[in-house]
């Protein structure tokens, strides 16, 4: 008798078999469970479940269903872009091989990613504007903590700044803002070497941040605008300022801690915010040219 071959389980087209999505409450990304999950045969939607662990206690468990409350806490932890919430590595388009390399690469670490775990070696991705690069940084961190339940936190540099001089007009110490930053398991920042006038302020929040990144043995994921110092075909400023290198915008010392810490990724390829802006344009207006072309009929 031949054996009837199992149907696939239907995918939820709210959160493509991730049990949680991302609701916007203002600038804030909040994951919650997805409405699937009230159907899970083993929690009904509650997220936790007893198990038995190898020394045969019963112990509560997250649910695999995505309902689990702490898988939610830190998906919500991640603090990551409102546009950039939905961005998984999955669904990311290498559009140049450089761009594919930087993803396989990305992939890598996370696999290879062992929560708890000192000295792992992290990523630096640099970039003309366009390419991906939040994209990467933010998609990395969503699986480290859907997948592995690993605690992130992403930060833009510029505002990081701002919230640290902030900070430091109310009185707050320089542990106090640092700390935080110490304490979670990845750190993503990127658009390093954006900032204002005061380079050495800029420079020296940058430093202590990698430097007790380093001494804690947790990785730092980066991301920025700027080249390394050599390569051809593109270049990049601030607003007024003269075209530099990443070198020259963070100082030599950091930039060898950069060595040090990171591996170094090219994500080079077409502005793809630009590339999108001209496709619109164009359908804008070959849609119009129809309306524009029609003339009112002679009485």
């Amino acid at each position: 008798m031949v054996e009837p071959v199992p149907t696939a389980k239907p995918v939820c087209a709210l959160c493509a078999g991730e049990g949680f999505t991302f609701q916007q409450r203002e600038d804030r990304g909040i994951a919650a469970a997805c409405s699937c999950t009230v159907h899970c045969p083993s929690c009904h939607g509650q997220g936790r479940l007893y198990a038995r662990d190898e020394r045969g206690y019963e112990v509560l468990r997250g649910c695999g269903c995505g309902a689990d409350p702490r898988r939610l806490s830190l998906l919500t932890g991640l603090r990551l872009p409102t546009k950039f919430l939905a961005r998984t590595l999955g669904g990311y388009r290498a559009y140049s091989p450089a761009q594919q390399r930087s993803l396989l690469r990305a992939r890598r670490f996370v696999d290879e990613f062992v929560p708890g775990a000192s000295g792992q070696r992290a990523l630096l991705f640099c970039g003309p504007p366009g390419t991906g690069k939040t994209h990467l940084l933010s998609g990395m961190l969503r699986e480290l903590a859907a997948r592995k339940g690993v605690r992130g936190r992403f930060e833009e540099f510029f505002l990081l700044l701002s919230d640290i001089r902030d900070g430091f007009s109310r009185g707050l110490s320089s542990r106090e803002w640092l700390e935080p930053l110490r304490q979670v398991d990845v750190l993503a920042i990127d658009e390093i070497g954006k900032g204002g006038k005061n380079r050495d302020f800029e420079q020296g929040i940058l430093d202590e941040i990698l430097s007790v990144r380093y001494n804690a043995g947790r990785p730092t994921l980066l991301a920025t605008n700027y080249p390394r110092p050599g390569t051809v075909g593109w270049e990049f400023k601030a607003d007024g300022q003269s075209a530099e290198n990443l070198e020259q915008r963070v100082g030599p010392r950091i930039y060898s801690r950069l060595h040090e810490m990171c591996d170094l990724m090219d994500v080079l390829g077409d502005d793809q915010r630009e590339v999108q802006h001209d496709a619109r344009q164009a359908r804008d207006s070959a849609a119009d040219a129809p309306a524009r072309g029609t003339r009112p009929a002679r009485s």
